[in-house]
């Protein structure tokens, strides 16, 4: 886990209980950073304030449900112990073929992956201009270039996550006001056993962990890159499988996701 200096007082930080959202949150109180840590679960929350006393503002929020994304949004304009940095993690996401998946499900993922990563962002976006700086950091992934079978919602949550990142960061820019879109491969966290998928089969040396995405990201936004991309296997990937011809891209997307998980289907 980096100790690096971090050039922010206070950072929002969504999803911060496992996986890449606990790295970045640890990543930043390690550096002095304060963190409201938004989340439904309080004792994930409580146990993440025990660890750095004083430091961690526990907001118990579901970010699937609109009055609770209203209120984070309110958070990010605060300006009492104002935030200075906001961090979009918090996301899930299914394996199934689309015509058979539960609908409400599907619309949950949309609301925690694309619309409240979107109000906060235009929240945070619109507080940060007015003060004339301020940094976001959204957690895309490279499914977001790729054809994806089986995780069709998903993938097209996180090419909404992207498009939005890099169009609103050349807005943001004459602002002093950033935004970086990370976009990790393989990690090693909660999610792809919560999504009930088996990547056992993977080589190690494809897979990243949290703490190597949390830091890369966090390095990529206190340098104001635009995209940061962790892991030169996941810059080949997403070079070359993004340019596949389409036939070819959903056959080999297909074959893996049918390995990894076929048809199953599991909460956050």
């Amino acid at each position: 886990m980096s100790s690096s200096k971090r050039p922010w007082t206070r950072a929002l930080v969504t999803g911060p209980t496992a996986g890449i959202g606990a790295a970045i949150a640890e990543d930043l109180l390690l550096a002095e950073v304060d963190v409201v840590a938004v989340a439904r679960d309080e004792a994930r929350l409580q146990a993440l304030a025990d660890r750095f006393p004083g430091r961690v503002e526990v907001f118990v929020a579901d970010l699937a449900d609109a009055a609770a994304r209203a209120g984070v949004a309110e958070r990010i304009r605060a300006t009492e112990a104002p935030v200075d940095l906001v961090v979009n993690n918090a996301g899930f996401g299914f394996v199934g073929t689309f015509a058979t998946a539960d609908l409400d499900g599907e619309r949950a993922m949309v609301d925690v992956n694309v619309i409240a990563l979107m109000e906060l962002t235009h929240a945070a976006a619109g507080v940060f201009v007015e003060r004339g700086g301020g940094a976001i950091l959204n957690v895309s992934s490279v499914a977001a270039h790729l054809v994806s079978p089986l995780g069709a919602t998903y993938a097209a949550t996180k090419a909404f996550v992207t498009s939005l990142g890099e169009s609103v960061a050349t807005e943001l820019a004459p602002e002093g006001v950033t935004l970086t879109t990370v976009e990790p491969g393989l990690t090693r966290t909660e999610f792809h056993t919560r999504a009930s998928v088996d990547y056992s089969d993977v080589p190690a040396r494809l897979w990243s962990t949290a703490e190597q995405v949390a830091t890369a990201a966090l390095n990529g936004a206190a340098s104001g890159a635009v995209t940061v991309v962790p892991g030169a296997h996941n810059k080949l990937g997403r070079g070359v499988l993004g340019n596949l011809p389409g036939p070819i891209r959903r056959r080999l997307s297909l074959a893996a996701n049918r390995r990894s998980g076929e048809e199953r289907r599991d909460g956050r």
